[in-house]
């Protein structure tokens, strides 16, 4: 990639992207174990652990559900990064709404296919 990486950004993008990044116009797909092929008949979102209240939806359940469109630049820690990537879906801090996190809840750790898990303080997340 050289010095020439970012060439054509404006002075404006450049000062959006952190030291040792470059821009990307596509979204590389990176990912680990196989990728997973779950039909939604088979797939649901449950909230669970230090709640006042456990909550599950199936698929068409949570797709009928009212979203929210947020645009946001993406910086990769594999050096990457990909300005104004716009997201829809349902706002965690409705999700965290219904649920009622109790007082000793302090992350969400979510679970996903082959065991896959990841977890982020609530508070970076509402």
């Amino acid at each position: 990639m050289g010095p020439f990486r970012n060439q054509g950004l404006t002075d404006a993008e450049l000062a959006r992207i952190p030291p040792g990044q470059h821009v990307v116009r596509d979204f590389p797909v990176l990912h680990a174990g196989s990728v997973a092929r779950t039909p939604p008949t088979e797939w649901d979102m449950r909230v669970f652990g230090l709640v006042e209240h456990e909550l599950r939806w199936d698929y068409g359940e949570f797709r009928a559900l009212s979203t929210v469109s947020q645009t946001c630049d993406i910086h990769c820690v594999t050096t990457w990064s990909k300005l104004d990537t716009v997201w829809e879906g349902v706002p965690m801090s409705w999700v965290l709404e219904q649920a009622k996190p109790l007082a000793g809840a302090t992350h969400v750790i979510a679970h996903a296919e082959e065991g896959y898990t990841a977890n982020l303080p609530i508070a970076a997340i509402q």
